[in-house]
């Protein structure tokens, strides 16, 4: 027995936190079950349609546009591999599938999430960039996109691959049919607290504060040169229809996020 702790600490998954059994109703499973059916449904529907029209029109793809691409690429890769497991799981009213399967459960919950949230930070930051600093957004060219695309990849692997390399470590949820960051480790060890928020930190509030303060300077901009045609008279120009067209995407996508 010993000698399966050990390695199971070694993968980075601890097992005082890996109680594979639901503790919320079996009607709330089935609910959250159902939930998840109807998610993953649209989720494959809608970003297998955006990716199989991207792939036909990808010679006419703007940089700008890259990060919506890859966006649709980490919300179905973790609808893929997330939700049957957590479905399957849901409806059985316990995880089913044993601790190596949690322990990769884990790891791309974190890297797929963290991905999403790396291209909605950079989308928004472009997207600001092009309307409120033009000169600066329109040198931003196909190289510079992939470029971000590859590091928004890059970035969540780090974070995906540290609870495997014992900065961090990996567990059952609390409600025990999913596995996700121990963040009750965190009470426990120094070394799973720096990595708790570091995460918090760099993965949560620096980009959310990237994101809220690039829309608003959006909307600042938006505001403000639609005061300045007002004043003068003039119809809404062509390049304030794209300004508001780019503003209105960009929030939806970060609703849908």
């Amino acid at each position: 027995a010993e000698i399966h702790v050990k390695v199971y600490i070694k993968m980075g998954l601890t097992l005082k936190n890996t109680s594979f059994h639901s503790h919320i109703p079996h009607s709330a499973d089935n609910i959250f079950g159902i939930i998840y059916v109807i998610f993953g449904i649209c989720s494959v529907l809608g970003n297998g349609i955006l990716l199989y029209i991207s792939y036909k029109r990808r010679h006419l793809l703007k940089p700008a546009e890259y990060f919506i691409v890859n966006l649709a690429l980490s919300d179905l890769g973790m609808t893929v591999t997330l939700y049957p497991l957590a479905i399957s799981s849901g409806f059985s009213h316990r995880w089913i599938y044993g601790r190596h399967v949690c322990l990769f459960y884990a790891f791309c919950g974190v890297l797929f999430g963290i991905c999403s949230l790396s291209t909605v930070t950079l989308l928004s930051t472009i997207c600001c960039m092009k309307v409120c600093f033009p000169v600066y957004g329109n040198r931003f060219g196909e190289k510079q996109g992939c470029l971000l695309v590859a590091c928004a990849w890059v970035y969540a692997a780090i974070f995906a691959f540290s609870p495997l390399l014992h900065w961090g470590e990996y567990g059952a949820e609390p409600y025990g049919t999913a596995c996700c960051i121990d963040w009750y480790s965190s009470n426990e060890s120094r070394l799973a607290m720096s990595y708790t928020t570091t995460l918090f930190v760099l993965c949560f509030v620096i980009p959310c504060g990237i994101i809220i303060t690039s829309y608003t300077l959006i909307l600042i901009t938006v505001k403000g040169s639609r005061k300045a045609v007002a004043q003068h008279g003039v119809g809404p120009s062509s390049m304030n229809n794209v300004q508001i067209i780019i503003v209105k995407l960009s929030i939806a996508v970060c609703i849908g996020f």
